[in-house]
């Protein structure tokens, strides 16, 4: 009886621990199954948001588009000849002013978009303006608010549309209009009401309508999309921007603020319900356009999935416990057998079997046998190693201490293969790049790459030469080999095995190491001052660069150059050269710089290329003081070069770096100073075609520019001349004109700009192919 019960416990415990197994695969299915649910929510939030953002960015590119129409329109009117007499004249002429507010009414009657047109003359205090009437007889009080904002009342944001609202009608206050104003004035600065301005007045209805249209697109009337202005103003194509909507703005200009990119969704709750909000910023005017969505409404369809996936998670933990009855029975028989063949095991002092489970004794005694016999069998190799370290460590350390007795029993007991009685060759070895891979590893990493390299390095040297290999516990692994008195090329014969040690090592780790070789030890007594010798010719390595052999021959090679600073003459030429933006020879005096650096001291080679960086740094700071638009290399990094690169290679690769990072920002500031002058050029040509007095000298002395500077930029940029240019554009406008209008060529030629009907019968032949009469006729008889 007491037999059974014993059994039935062991089994017991045997099923608990399947049990626990079958728990945990339906723990690790049920956070599965979690991670799906919120793996899909995930899924349906991203779409959403990828749906949201296309309507943001449709409507962000209708407001763009908006904004460059109208600011186009701006310009025309800004730089043509008759509103610029109202914008600047000083003097009332009636009859002339009122022929251009002709003009300007002409104007708002042409652009269906535009609500009104108001210049206002500083010198003489007075306003013009053209199209909608309220706005001239006063029942509006747009005018004031336009004033206002000229007298400083309000920001002015130049050349960007700017949400007005204003009353149409003096009799009905609570009636409220929006109208987008765009101000034009001649000031880069802000705007004083000492200088003439222009503001274009934009109908609200277009855009209002796509915001409308937008808010439609789904039956929820949570659903809403709206801008905020310059200003933080809210405006909406509905009512929908309530209190509670109102407070989005700290949430949104919050966001903006820890999120500095142009899209960006969170969310938030607005009236007692969580709500989805994305928004996009239109650079070009900082408008942002938000849309709001219901999170319920996103998320419905992946909270059906809660009921699925409880009822996998239900059934599945109801057949894990029985399969785990099941399993548990068919699988303690084996383990049984296996329990009675441990206890027959001699010597297995294990834990009482009553109070712990049968797989942890059978483990406890298998470890105990295998611990007894591991230590009996290493104990004696250990004590040996030890010994053969300390006599290896103290040769190199303290030589000169090193006393006869200690040397027999190196030899009687084969602690060194090489014979202290022969002369020898120290090897001082360092891996490449040691502080990055102290800085990524453990110690024990390092430990074992250096157990490993010396035992690589051994095994090949040893094939030819007989060899030890000292681990100091440093940085450092030490090699001896001896050097039988017939070699006299001794060194060439080891750094021919280093190199093949260098390859496997290579190849097996992806690792490499440098070796500095001493001179031939003639004593072992003197081992000590040449393994110092060795690591003095080891700071050679920034010289010959990483994974080499340095011989004492390389090293006094170096001895005989006496230079310890690079030549003034190389350094003015390389000045020169950044300055004068010379790339070519920038990079062949640096590479003169870099040769003569390689063939100094080592400490002379970190005094040159510190004072190389400062060189550079100077430059690139003279240079800033004479241009108006510095550069932005960063010179930070130069200060770094010596303390993280380990060789010249390494350093010079950098300085080209910065040199290739100096000459492209220099490209840059130029090529975007000639850009906006080109495209300022064309824009004028545009403006002012149809004067016939339009040069190169009128459009130089309006930029206040040479006019042999503009006219070389613009052929460098445009490959036409100035004068062509203008030609060209006169001559498209006139095609046009032959197209659409009845009108005689010679007024054709006049209203494009041409003085001389001649000269413009010319051009027009050559440009295409056919006089003027001529292209009118065809193009009527093949429309």
């Amino acid at each position: 009886m007491t037999t059974y019960l014993r059994k039935y416990r062991e089994r017991k415990y045997f099923m608990r621990i399947i049990l626990s197994i079958n728990l945990l695969i339906v723990s690790f299915m049920l956070v599965s199954l979690l991670s799906a649910y919120w793996y899909s929510e995930k899924i349906s939030l991203d779409m959403q948001k990828e749906a949201n953002e296309k309507v943001l960015s449709q409507i962000n590119y209708n407001i763009s588009y908006m904004n460059e129409t109208v600011k186009n329109v701006a310009i025309s009117l800004f730089y043509d000849n008759d509103m610029a007499h109202l914008l600047y004249s000083s003097q009332m002429d009636r009859f002339e002013d009122l022929t251009r507010i002709n003009k300007l009414n002409k104007t708002f009657a042409y652009n269906s978009f535009i609500h009104s047109i108001v210049l206002y003359n500083s010198k003489r205090n007075t306003f013009f303006t053209g199209g909608d009437d309220a706005i001239s007889d006063g029942t509006s009080n747009l005018m004031s608010i336009l004033n206002g904002f000229l007298e400083g009342a309000k920001p002015i944001y130049k050349m960007q549309l700017m949400p007005v609202e204003y009353i149409p009608d003096a009799k009905h206050p609570e009636r409220t209009q929006i109208v987008f104003s765009l101000f034009m004035y001649d000031s880069l600065a802000a705007y004083s009401k000492a200088e003439s301005a222009l503001v274009v007045n934009i109908k609200p209805e277009w855009l209002f309508q796509k915001l409308e249209l937008m808010n439609r697109r789904s039956a929820n009337p949570a659903n809403r999309i709206f801008i905020l202005d310059q200003n933080q103003e809210m405006y909406s194509s509905d009512e929908g921007t309530g209190p509670d909507v109102a407070g989005l703005k700290s949430d949104i200009y919050r966001h903006m603020a820890a999120s500095p990119g142009q899209v960006a969704q969170f969310t938030a709750t607005v009236g007692g319900e969580k709500q989805i909000v994305n928004y996009m910023v239109n650079g070009s005017i900082n408008w942002v356009v938000v849309d709001m969505e219901p999170y319920a409404g996103v998320v419905a369809a992946v909270d059906k999935l809660k009921v699925v996936f409880g009822t996998v998670a239900a059934v599945s933990l109801a057949l894990a416990l029985l399969a785990s009855l099941f399993v548990s029975s068919k699988l303690y028989s084996p383990i049984n057998v296996l329990l009675k063949e441990t206890k027959r095991l001699p010597d297995v002092d294990a834990e009482p079997f009553e109070e712990k489970d049968e797989l942890r004794y059978i483990s406890y005694s298998y470890n105990h046998l295998v611990e007894r016999l591991m230590k009996e069998q290493s104990r004696h190799e250990d004590n040996e190693a030890i010994i053969r370290s300390y006599y290896l460590r103290k040769l190199l350390t303290d030589s000169a201490g090193f006393t006869d007795e200690e040397r027999r029993e190196c030899a009687e007991r084969r602690y060194l293969s090489v014979d202290l009685d022969q002369k020898c060759v120290i090897g001082v070895l360092k891996v490449d790049g040691y502080s990055a891979f102290k800085d990524q590893s453990r110690g024990m990493d390092l430990r074992l790459l250096h157990f490993s390299i010396a035992n690589i390095v051994q095994e090949i040297v040893s094939e030819e030469l007989r060899s030890d290999v000292a681990d100091i516990r440093g940085e450092h692994l030490v090699l001896i080999y001896e050097a039988p008195d017939s070699q006299d090329d001794i060194h060439s014969r080891i750094g021919a095995l280093i190199r093949r040690a260098q390859k496997v090592v290579n190849d097996y780790y992806h690792v490499t190491f440098t070796v500095a070789l001493s001179d031939v030890v003639p004593h072992y007594k003197e081992m000590t001052s040449y393994c110092e010798r060795a690591l003095d010719y080891l700071a050679y390595r920034m010289n010959f660069g990483l994974n080499t052999v340095i011989t004492p021959q390389l090293v006094r090679r170096h001895w005989k150059q006496r230079d310890t600073q690079i030549s003034p003459e190389l350094e003015r030429k390389f000045v020169e050269a950044i300055k004068a933006n010379r790339q070519e020879e920038a990079y062949r005096e640096l590479d003169g710089i870099r040769r003569e650096i390689a063939g100094m001291s080592p400490d002379a080679v970190i005094q040159a290329v510190i004072h190389l960086g400062i060189l550079i740094k100077q430059t690139v700071r003279d240079m800033n003081r004479n241009k108006l638009a510095p550069l932005s290399i960063d010179l930070r990094s130069v200060d770094r070069l010596v303390f993280e690169k380990e060789t010249l290679d390494d350093i010079f690769a950098e300085f080209g770096a910065i040199l290739g990072a100096i000459f492209m920002d220099q490209k840059r500031v130029d090529e975007s100073k000639d850009r906006v002058i080109v495209d300022t050029i064309k824009d004028v040509v545009r403006a002012n075609y149809t004067n016939p007095n339009l040069s190169l000298q009128e459009i130089a002395d309006m930029l206040k520019m040479s006019s042999a500077y503009v006219g070389r930029m613009f052929k460098k940029s445009e490959t036409v001349s100035v004068a062509d240019y203008i030609n060209e554009i006169r001559l498209l406008q006139s095609v046009v004109l032959l197209e659409k209008e009845n009108l005689p060529v010679n007024e054709v030629s006049e209203k494009v700009g041409f003085s001389s009907p001649s000269y413009f019968f010319k051009l027009f032949k050559k440009r295409f192919g056919t006089t003027p009469k001529d292209y009118r006729i065809k193009k009527a008889m093949n429309p």
